[in-house]
């Protein structure tokens, strides 16, 4: 959302630049949006970053089985196994693996936790039990 916010904002400044003269009534509101749109972008970002900090429980090893009938997780509150059909998409990023269950509900896996081999070939679970990849 950051990206929309900055495109609005360099938008309109760009048309006052161009039209001095422009219809202020438009501009203003088209700038506010755009401040706002960037704005909510980062405190989005910072929002889940607090929550995270914040509560503990988020912040414990685990141990994950990833196997052909789905990924089995041991904690030390819980116990889960899900099957692949649990899943319904998955993110990869430079750092981690997001596998979604829902929408706002994914489990995270640190790259830093596999070796390269073991990244490789989780990576091609995922990519055969769930969807392609979208990068991020």
């Amino acid at each position: 959302m950051p990206w929309v916010g900055a495109f609005v904002l360099v938008t309109h400044i760009a048309v006052l630049a161009i039209v001095p003269r422009s219809e202020m009534v438009l501009v203003i509101p088209g700038l506010l949006v755009g401040c706002y749109l960037l704005y909510c972008g980062f405190a989005i970002r910072r929002h889940f970053r607090r929550l995270f900090q914040k509560d503990k429980r988020f912040q414990h090893e685990f141990n994950a089985e990833i196997s052909d009938g789905g990924i089995q997780i041991a904690t030390p509150f819980s116990d889960s196994s899900m099957k692949w059909a649990t899943f319904v998409r998955f993110l990869e990023s430079d750092q981690i693996f997001m596998v979604f269950i829902a929408e706002w509900m994914f489990l995270v896996f640190p790259k830093r936790a596999f070796v390269p081999a073991e990244a490789e070939l989780f990576r091609a679970q995922l990519q055969h039990n769930i969807c392609p990849a979208k990068t991020g």
